[in-house]
C-alpha cells in the first residue's frame, strides 16, 4: 500500500460512504487520481463493494452509551436526606461500553459505536477501550456536548437506590450520522443496541440491519419504550421484570405470568427472550427451550454491570453456537463474576474466571 493509498484507506474507514469528489477535495488532488487509487485498493483486497467497505474480520457491532460512572456507597446504613460518610468510586461505564468491553475480554472481535465529548473523560474512555482491543475507529466526537456521566447512590447492601444520568450527547447518534456508518451494519456478525439511543436511532438501525441479527438491552423501564415499534425485528431481547411489564402492559408477579410473557414476546417476533427476575433468577425461552435458572452469589461487592456481563455472555454464546441451556449457565457465571468485583468490569473477566465461578456456586435450572 502506497502512502497515498494508506491516506485514502484511513479516510474511507472513518466514512465508508464518502464520494470520490469529496476525497479529491479533501486531499487536494484530481478525482480521476482518487479513482485510480481506489481501484488499486480494491485490487489489493483492502476495500470491497459499494460504499468502500473495508475488508476485515467480521465483528460484533455494539451501538450505545459510554460514560464515566460515579458511585457512592455508605459505610453504614444509608440515611436519606442527609450526608453519609462513605466512599465514592469513579469508573468507565455505559451499557453499550460495558457489553463491548466484556466481549473484548472474552476475545470476541468487537467494534463500538458511541459518542464522546472532546474532553478529558472522552479521551480516557477512548484510550481505555482501545487498550482493551475494541475497534473505536468509527466513534463520534463532539465539542458541543460533554462526555456522558452516570451518578449512582448505593445502599449498605450495595444495591442501587437512585441514579442520575447525563447523556445528551447520544442524541448526536441520529439517522443522518448512522447513514454514514450503515455499511458496517450488514458487515457485522451481529448488532447489539442499548436503549440509551433515541427512538429514531433505534428504528433506523433496525431497519438498515438487513439480515444481521439485532440483540437489544432495554437499560431501564423509562428508556425501554424506544423498542416498542421494533420488537418484532429484534432477535434477542433481555428485559428485567419491570421493563417486560411495561412493554407488555401486564403484571408479571407469578412464574406463570412470566411464562406467558415469554410466549407473548415470541409471538411478537423475538427469537430469544431472557427476563431477569432479580433474586428469583432468569427466565429464558426460544422456540425449542424454556427454562428458569437460579443461583445465589456468594460475594456481592457491587451490582453495577452484572446485567451487562450477562448480555455479553449471551452474545458470546450465540457466536459460539451454544444452546440456550448452555448460555444460561455461562451467563449466570458471568454475572456472578462481575458481582464479586467492586469494579463495573471484573479485572480478570474471562471464560476461565467464569468457569471457576460456576464451580463454586450452586445453580439450579428448571426446564418447562
Amino acid at each position: 500500500m502506497t502512502s497515498r493509498e494508506k491516506e485514502i484507506f484511513e479516510i474511507i474507514k472513518d466514512d465508508p460512504l464518502i464520494s470520490q469528489q469529496e476525497l479529491a477535495e479533501r486531499l487536494q488532488i484530481n478525482r480521476s487520481s482518487v479513482a485510480v487509487h481506489i481501484g488499486n485498493l480494491m485490487k489489493k483486497g483492502y476495500i470491497k463493494g459499494k460504499g468502500y467497505i473495508v475488508e476485515e474480520e467480521k465483528k460484533v457491532l455494539i451501538i450505545g452509551g459510554a460514560n464515566m460512572d460515579l458511585e457512592g456507597s455508605p459505610y453504614q446504613k444509608l440515611t436519606l436526606y442527609d450526608s453519609n460518610p462513605g466512599s465514592i468510586e469513579t469508573s468507565q461505564g455505559g451499557v453499550g461500553r460495558n457489553i463491548a468491553e466484556n466481549l473484548a475480554r472474552l476475545s470476541m472481535p468487537t467494534r463500538f459505536l458511541t459518542a464522546l465529548g472532546k474532553d478529558i473523560y472522552g479521551e480516557k474512555i477512548l484510550k481505555e477501550c482501545q487498550k482493551r482491543g475494541m475497534d473505536m475507529d468509527h466513534i463520534l466526537r463532539s465539542k458541543e456536548y460533554p462526555t456522558s456521566m452516570y451518578l449512582s447512590l448505593m445502599d449498605e447492601n450495595h444495591d442501587m437506590m437512585a441514579a442520575i444520568s447525563q447523556m445528551e450527547i447520544l442524541k448526536l447518534i441520529d439517522p443522518p450520522w448512522l447513514e454514514k456508518k450503515s455499511p458496517l451494519f450488514k458487515d457485522a456478525s451481529l448488532i447489539c443496541i442499548d436503549a440509551n439511543l433515541t427512538r429514531d436511532a433505534v428504528e433506523y438501525i433496525v431497519e438498515q440491519a438487513g439480515k444481521t441479527p439485532i440483540f437489544a438491552d432495554p437499560v431501564s423501564s423509562t428508556k425501554a419504550r424506544v423498542f416498542e415499534n421494533v420488537l418484532g425485528k429484534i432477535h434477542t431481547f433481555k428485559p428485567n421484570r419491570i421493563e417486560a411489564e411495561m412493554l407488555l402492559d401486564r403484571s408479571l408477579d407469578t412464574i406463570d405470568q412470566v411464562r406467558y410473557a415469554g410466549e407473548a414476546f415470541l409471538e411478537k417476533g423475538i427469537q430469544q427472550i431472557y427476563i431477569s427476575l432479580g433474586s428469583e433468577g432468569v427466565y429464558a425461552r426460544n422456540e425449542v427451550f424454556e427454562g428458569l435458572i437460579k443461583g445465589t452469589p456468594k460475594i456481592i461487592r457491587s451490582t453495577t454491570g452484572a446485567g451487562d456481563a450477562f448480555m455479553a455472555a449471551i452474545i458470546y454464546c450465540y457466536m459460539k453456537k451454544a444452546t440456550m441451556e448452555e448460555t444460561l449457565h455461562f451467563a449466570m457465571g458471568a454475572a456472578f463474576t462481575t458481582l464479586s468485583s467492586e469494579q463495573t468490569i471484573h479485572p480478570y473477566f474471562s471464560p476461565a474466571e467464569i468457569a471457576d465461578q460456576l464451580k463454586n456456586h450452586e445453580i439450579s435450572l428448571t426446564v418447562f
